[in-house]
């Protein structure tokens, strides 16, 4: 029974610490600027934003070394799961987006503005599900209590998240 115990409170303590390797414990910083300024060339996904996977692995199949973004148009909280709208993408200019909107035709481009943001850089690599999944739990409510507490709000409102080699900027737009 005690090496059962100690086994189990050894696994637990593994996973623990993984979780914390992959931000757990990590504070979040929101910081304040413009943020944005770049064409999307991409597709919409309507649903449940934690399927929007399958679009992203769409993309880095075509595109294994671009610039992926996603952006969340709608508050999960207020929008029922089926109609969340979303989009994914690559950043490219007008020119490489016309482009390959001519190969792929049903793909769009898409302009994120440069405007006042609030966004949160937050640590986690491509590969890493887990510290994706912890980075949206703790940033988003960190963003939502930040444009709160600036009064930020209104139909505008967007949310997008940039993926980079060394992790996510999680990012809301007004």
């Amino acid at each position: 029974m005690k090496k059962l115990l100690l086994i189990l409170l050894a696994l637990m303590a593994v996973g623990v610490g993984y979780l914390g390797t992959q931000g757990l414990f990590r504070s979040v910083e929101v910081l304040q600027g413009e943020q944005g300024g770049f064409i999307l060339l991409g597709k919409d996904h309507m649903g449940p934003y934690q399927e929007v996977g399958a679009v992203f692995a769409e993309f880095y199949e075509l595109y294994p070394d671009g610039d992926f973004a996603g952006i969340y148009y709608d508050d999960p909280d207020e929008v029922p799961e089926d109609s969340l709208r979303a989009f994914v993408g690559i950043k490219v200019s007008a020119s490489e987006g016309l482009g390959q909107i001519a190969k792929h035709p049903n793909m769009r481009l898409v302009t994120v503005d440069r405007r006042p943001s609030h966004y949160i850089d937050w640590e986690a690599s491509m590969g890493s599900m887990v510290g994706m999944i912890i980075g949206t739990v703790k940033c988003y409510p960190a963003l939502g209590e930040a444009c709160e507490a600036t009064g930020w709000s209104g139909e505008e409102v967007i949310a997008f998240e940039e993926y980079t080699d060394e992790g996510i900027r999680f990012v809301m737009q007004y």
